[in-house]
C-alpha cells in the first residue's frame, strides 16, 4: 500500500459538520467525496463522557462514505486530528484506501481513524448504519 497522502473523513470532519473547523486549522485545502470498502459504519450516541453523538467505523463488509481532505502540511494536520480523535485511545489511525467518486473511482491512499474493535463499538451502544452514510439528521439526540 502507498504511504498515505490524505486523510479519509465520515464524520464530524467533513465540510459543514460541526468539526470541520479542526480541519480548517489544521491546513485543509480540499475535499472531494470518496469511500472505502471494508469497513462498517456506526453512530454513536451521545452518553457518558460524550456531549455530543459521532460516528466511528470498525473493520467488516461495508462501504463507508465519506470525503478524502488534503492537508498544506499532513503531519501537522495529524497532531491536530489525532488530538482531536484521541488517537491510541478512542480511535486508531490506519492506513487505507479511498476511491475518489468523481475521478472514476481513482484509488487513493488515505488514512483513517477506526473504532479499535467491534466489542468497543457495542460497548458504546453503537447503532450500525447500513448505508454507509452518517448525516446531521443521524443524531436524534440534538
Amino acid at each position: 500500500m502507498d504511504v498515505p497522502e490524505a486523510v479519509f473523513v465520515y464524520g464530524t470532519l467533513k465540510q459543514g459538520e460541526r468539526n470541520f473547523q479542526v480541519s480548517k486549522e489544521a491546513g485543509w485545502l480540499r475535499s472531494a467525496e470518496a469511500y472505502i470498502e471494508g469497513f462498517q459504519l456506526f453512530h454513536i450516541p451521545k452518553g457518558k463522557g460524550r456531549p455530543y453523538a459521532y460516528p466511528g467505523v470498525v473493520p467488516g463488509e461495508g462501504r463507508v462514505w465519506g470525503e478524502v481532505q488534503w492537508f498544506a502540511d499532513l503531519e501537522y494536520a495529524l497532531l491536530l486530528l489525532d488530538r482531536l480523535e484521541d488517537e491510541g485511545r478512542e480511535y486508531r489511525r490506519i492506513p487505507t484506501t479511498a476511491y475518489l467518486s468523481q475521478q472514476a473511482l481513482q484509488p487513493c491512499a488515505v488514512w483513517v481513524y477506526t473504532y479499535p474493535s467491534l466489542q468497543a463499538m457495542q460497548s458504546v451502544a453503537g447503532l450500525w448504519l447500513p448505508e454507509g452514510v452518517w448525516r446531521e439528521e443521524t443524531r436524534s439526540e440534538g
